[in-house]
């Protein structure tokens, strides 16, 4: 690829990530840095949904996976509920990535296909070349592309905003590749539960794999850190795991035998935080390595995967607990607060009174819903008022 090809790929994911990291930093002000108790808050959802992976979409509302439902769901901050069914039966739909496109793409692991969700809840599908090829993880790269993993075919696959398809033969057989993510670096970092490595691999197409240093620890999930690092949560060994950028790999050790950590996000406190679906815990990871454990209120609810949310807070599904919780790191939600800065401006004001008028929907401001009925009224209006008259709610 020449310098100018790159460029232009990176040009428009770039400015969705400095968009993502000053929203962290801002939050990262509000919460001083301080490693309080959260108090965790749970909302069912329909029963035996098994809520798989979560997000949070462009929308501002949070979407997860229902592998057992077969559906596709849509939380509000707030915490209301929308289900969509997926077209194809029995799809075994199972992680889920916000595009640059607005829209919500997620992999159907038994079907060999790759689906996309509109905000508004249109499904279309893409059949993979391979069969049988069980894509399981997926993210947006750099080049606005979404990269997946095929588990069962051995491939890292690339699908274009378009449905254009991809695929690139990972160099170890039977690696069983599971979560991926983009990495700073503008590469896609993968995990090899099986062959026990972290794979590499560039918008090219071009992959190598780096040795986890304990033996079967299935590595599973993965995610940026804000310290540049990929981080990996080994489910067999309970560990979690770090790769840098140059491809060394480290390993922190504290974890309960049976804890089998699962789904791992960086927090918007720039924090590490994971599930643990064997003790039923979440974990979190301070910048100085320090590890803290949270109880999940419903007992053996196996949290699964984990975000963060617009709101600055924590969000995880609960696999056997057909709730999704979220954990509280930034206080009460401030609704009308488009920025997330703390306060309710006259030109916050102005764009809510716009979208009244004007039907634009949720886009122009996430955090304006305050009544949960996924569009801006008059009722969220008067709250952002009061708001704005008298303050954001203290923490």
């Amino acid at each position: 690829m020449d310098a100018t090809a790159s460029g232009r790929s990176l040009s428009r994911h770039s400015l969705w990530t400095i968009a993502a990291l000053s929203a962290l930093t801002i939050l990262r002000c509000q919460l001083g840095g301080a490693q309080t108790q959260p108090t965790i808050h749970e909302f069912t959802i329909a029963p035996n949904s098994q809520a798989r992976a979560i997000v949070a979409g462009a929308d501002g509302q949070l979407w997860f996976t229902e592998s057992n439902s077969n559906r596709i769901g849509r939380m509000t901050v707030s915490g209301v509920v929308t289900e969509f069914d997926v077209p194809t039966p029995a799809a075994g739909v199972a992680a889920i990535a916000a595009g640059t496109d607005g829209n919500l793409w997620f992999t159907e692991h038994s079907t060999s296909r790759i689906g996309r969700i509109t905000p508004t809840g249109a499904i279309d599908e893409f059949i993979l070349p391979s069969r049988d090829s069980g894509p399981t993880g997926i993210t947006a790269g750099f080049d606005n592309a979404l990269w997946f993993t095929e588990t069962s075919a051995n491939q890292i696959g690339r699908i274009t905003l378009n449905g254009e398809i991809v695929e690139y033969t990972i160099p170890t057989p039977g690696c069983a590749a599971m979560g991926i993510a983009s990495g700073f670096d503008g590469t896609l970092w993968f995990t090899e539960a099986a062959a026990n490595q972290i794979g590499r691999v560039t918008l090219l197409g071009m992959i190598t794999e780096h040795p986890v240093p304990t033996a079967d620890s299935m590595p599973v999930a993965i995610t940026a850190g804000a310290d540049g690092s990929l981080w990996f949560t080994e489910q067999s060994a309970a560990q979690i795991g770090f790769v840098t950028l140059g491809g060394s790999v480290g390993e922190l050790i504290s974890l309960a035998a049976q804890s089998a950590p699962f789904g791992i996000t960086t927090g918007a406190d720039h924090d590490i935080w994971f599930t643990e679906s064997g003790s039923n815990r979440l974990g979190r990871i301070s910048a100085e390595g320090s590890i803290t454990e949270f109880a999940v209120p419903t007992a053996n609810s196996a949290p699964s995967g984990i975000t963060t949310g617009v709101d600055g807070n924590v969000w995880f599904t609960e696999l056997t607990g057909d709730r999704v919780g979220r954990v509280g790191l930034s206080g009460p939600v401030c609704f009308g607060d488009c920025n997330g800065d703390g306060t309710v401006t006259i030109d916050e004001l102005t764009a809510l009174v716009n979208a009244v008028f004007e039907d634009v929907g949720l886009a122009s401001c996430p955090l304006g819903d305050a009544d949960g009925d996924e569009a801006i009224g008059v009722s969220d209006l008067v709250t952002a008022v009061s708001n704005a008259l008298n303050g954001c709610p203290a923490s």
